[in-house]
């Protein structure tokens, strides 16, 4: 053999060594994507909760764990204030808090048989589901925490441009010629959340109507049974057949929710769809990112889910409609812990009330029943609005979309109003920073609020100046 056949017969038997070595790995690879996970998860990921259980604020014990909810003696997976969930753990839903705790094989889940929540709502529902069918809800866990996201911050996630999934890929029904779009998964989280909805108001009470404990016991009795069937219907497993698809659908009423999800998209299109170029475009919406503020114009009100689509990075939203119509609202991302971006506290918009409602006529002509006025700092969504007083909002009606309830006119034109707006959280971020020896707005908003903090920087703010100045 000559030196150059044997220099080649080694290059030769490293090629094949590098080779076998590849395909080895990849062997590796789907043995453990396809054998050893399912088998890890069925260790770490696997709870012990098997029911779900009234709440009962005197329970103690290791036996319950409670989520979406604080409660002072059992543990706790939730993301709302001054809660005992451990903080390598929360998320900004409940159900990305019990996803983590999931994936952290979180001791707790070992022990309790039983899971509970003091209230119904899609996080709660899908947080107390995820616990007692945790391998299940893995399978569509993208979809699951998108519809938490959809459900307590009311807030669609629209993507600028066509359809999409979040590896990049394109959706089956993918619209190219559309200006905006959304991943497969939020189309998906979207048709849940609608169903859920709908069938909440047709078989139950609305949420805040009734005695809520126990509506709440009802609604999760009912739903928890069909959550499988319906992650199937709006995920279809791969490989499903269409008719396997439509039993599932039949079986869970998945299209009961139509008629929502058509409503929501319908919004979306009202705010996006007549305008090309999306790359550097805002839709209706005018952001104060220094004040964690947006302005949102349109024409009529819209669902909250095709609303809060273009505030997903604010902590307040000032609706601003036809017919000098306006709505000032402090997003639920200020009643929780949440964890994926800073937040501002919120602010007390009571003292923006006063001072509207020195200056609307639509207040101050005689024998007028017109008053602007908002809940207090720890309502869910504090909801600043011109309310006839002898026919005020019930909670239930608050909570609903802004399509859904009248909004008065005031006398305040558009550019008046939107700036008495900005110049009260102008106003309020200046006490702020003094409160918090802060050089600028950035340094304001942060993580983890607590109420006790919320309420000594409102009290700091020297809110009667604003009220009382020109």
């Amino acid at each position: 053999m000559t030196p150059e056949e044997a220099l080649l017969a080694l290059k030769t038997v490293a090629t094949l060594r590098t080779a076998l070595f590849g395909l080895l790995l990849y062997a590796c690879i789907r043995l453990t994507v396809y054998v050893w996970r399912p088998l890890l998860d069925r260790v770490f990921v696997s709870t012990s909760v098997k029911r779900y259980v009234a709440y009962d604020g005197k329970q103690s014990g290791t036996s319950v764990v409670c989520v979406d909810c604080t409660h002072r003696h059992l543990p706790t997976l939730t993301h709302h204030k001054d809660s005992t969930t451990p903080k390598h753990l929360r998320g900004d839903t409940s159900t990305d808090t019990v996803f983590n705790a999931l994936h952290a094989g979180w001791r707790p889940l070992k022990v309790a048989d039983a899971v509970t929540c003091n209230h119904f709502d899609i996080d709660g529902l899908i947080s107390v589901w995820a616990l007692i069918d945790p391998l299940k809800a893995l399978e569509h866990e993208d979809v699951l925490r998108e519809a938490a996201r959809i459900g307590d911050f009311r807030e669609l996630r629209v993507t600028r441009g066509g359809d999409d999934t979040r590896d990049g890929s394109s959706s089956d029904d993918a619209n190219p010629n559309r200006p905006y779009g959304m991943w497969s998964e939020t189309a998906a989280a979207l048709k849940l959340c609608a169903w859920i909805n709908s069938r909440e108001r047709s078989l139950f009470t609305r949420p805040f109507e009734g005695v809520e404990e126990d509506e709440s016991v009802k609604k999760f009795e009912h739903f928890l049974p069909l959550m499988n069937t319906a992650l199937d219907a709006v995920e279809p497993p791969e490989g499903s057949s269409t008719a396997t698809d439509d039993v599932n659908a039949a079986k869970c009423g998945i299209r009961d929710g139509d008629e929502e999800t058509r409503r929501v998209l319908e919004g979306v299109e009202r705010l996006y769809g007549n305008v090309s170029g999306l790359v550097e475009w805002d839709g209706p919406c005018e952001r104060w990112d220094t004040l964690g503020v947006c302005v949102v114009r349109c024409d009529e009100p819209v669902h909250y889910y095709a609303l809060f689509s273009l505030a997903v990075d604010s902590d307040v939203v000032v609706g601003v409609y036809d017919g000098n119509r306006y709505e000032v609202e402090s997003r639920y991302v200020g009643f929780v812990d949440y964890q994926s971006r800073p937040s501002w506290p919120r602010l007390n918009l009571g003292a923006l009330a006063k001072k509207l409602n020195a200056m609307d006529g639509a207040v101050t002509r005689a024998g007028s029943d017109l008053r602007w006025d908002v809940a207090g700092l720890t309502d869910s969504g504090p909801l600043l609005r011109l309310n006839d007083q002898k026919r005020r909002l019930t909670r239930a009606e608050r909570y609903g979309h802004p399509d859904e309830r009248p909004i008065h006119a005031s006398e305040l034109s558009p550019d008046r109003f939107v700036a008495t707006c900005r110049g009260f959280f102008e106003h309020a971020a200046d006490g702020a920073r003094v409160h918090l020896n802060a050089k600028t707005n950035a340094e304001v908003p942060k993580r983890d609020w607590t109420w006790k903090e919320t309420h000594e920087l409102n009290s700091a703010v020297d809110y009667d100046a604003f009220v009382n100045g020109s």
